[in-house]
């Protein structure tokens, strides 16, 4: 009788594991997008790529009442990194984008009308289960106040971050640009590398004046932001949060060109790779990203 007992609940966490493995599949599509005059370059194939993604959540898993969240590609120095995790722009569809597993293959050609994209995306998906965490994350410029909300800062701007979530949890912030993600929360001095987030508390992180309850001030990181040679550069915010305590990436201290040292980091592909294994992990896990413009100071 113990022997059928231990039997039926290894078949059982098989099952379990088996449906798991089975959460995340892979899709593939292209998509051709012709953008006004109006549009730049960088917007324009940003946009075909998002609908890429849309798309192929589309096809695989249909339409639904509810959309997801936005995101976007990465433009440095004019120059197009297309490379990025994207979630529906468009809404109504039942399905999230969870990562890529290639880099989008961009070809763009000029026309009458204007720009003319065809993005072709690959990457791991996931049909939508339940009601996604409704947090709020708003990114300040200089001044950690709320009406000083923005996405565009000048090289040498400080930035903070107002948080608030319904519930208690966990949250990691990274940055990325064309090669790397940096972990900016949790803070690098921190402990036991997990932020955690008490529910109904409104945060203004990466600020050593105005800190909340359970925040080590010895701990707190600032941040100023800075432009890669003489042009514009757009880079993201992953906001990353779930009721379920998780483990960061691996990350590491690296030294810029200038010999300062950047906050811990990790390759792009690394942190693609991780983020995956986290979210088919974790039905429960929100993630946001929010794209922001740094102008070099001429």
């Amino acid at each position: 009788m113990k022997r059928n007992f231990l039997t039926t609940i290894l078949l059982l966490l098989c099952a379990a594991t088996m449906v798991q493995a089975q959460d995340l599949k892979t899709v593939e599509f292209t998509y051709t997008y012709v953008a006004p005059h109006s549009e730049s370059r960088e917007q324009a194939e940003r946009t075909a790529v998002n609908r890429a993604k849309v798309e192929a959540l589309r096809e695989r898993f249909g339409s639904t009442i509810s959309g997801a969240s936005a995101m976007s590609l990465i433009t440095k120095n004019h120059i197009t990194q297309s490379k990025f995790v994207a979630l529906s722009s468009e809404g109504e569809v039942n399905g999230e984008w969870i990562a890529d597993i290639e880099k989008p293959k961009i070809k763009t050609t000029l026309a009458d009308a204007g720009f003319v994209v065809e993005a072709t995306v690959k990457g791991k998906v996931r049909e939508l289960q339940g009601n996604q965490i409704d947090y709020t994350a708003k990114i300040l410029r200089n001044t950690p106040e709320l009406r000083y909300e923005s996405s565009e800062f000048m090289a040498g701007d400080r930035m903070f971050v107002h948080f608030t979530s319904p519930v208690d949890g966990y949250l990691a912030v990274y940055l990325l640009d064309g090669e790397t993600a940096y972990c900016l929360l949790p803070y690098p001095k921190s402990k036991t590398g997990k932020f955690h987030i008490n529910h109904g508390e409104e945060y203004t992180l990466f600020n050593w004046k105005k800190y909340s309850e359970g925040e080590d001030p010895k701990e707190i990181e600032q941040y100023r932001l800075s432009a890669s040679g003489q042009q514009q550069d757009l880079n993201q915010l992953y906001f990353i949060f779930s009721p379920n305590e998780f483990t960061k990436a691996l990350d590491k201290f690296s030294l810029n060109d200038s010999g300062e040292t950047l906050p811990r980091n990790l390759s792009w592909e690394d942190f693609q790779k991780w983020l995956i294994r986290v979210r088919r992990n974790d039905n429960q896990m929100a993630v946001q990203t929010k794209f922001i413009m740094i102008q070099p100071v001429n």
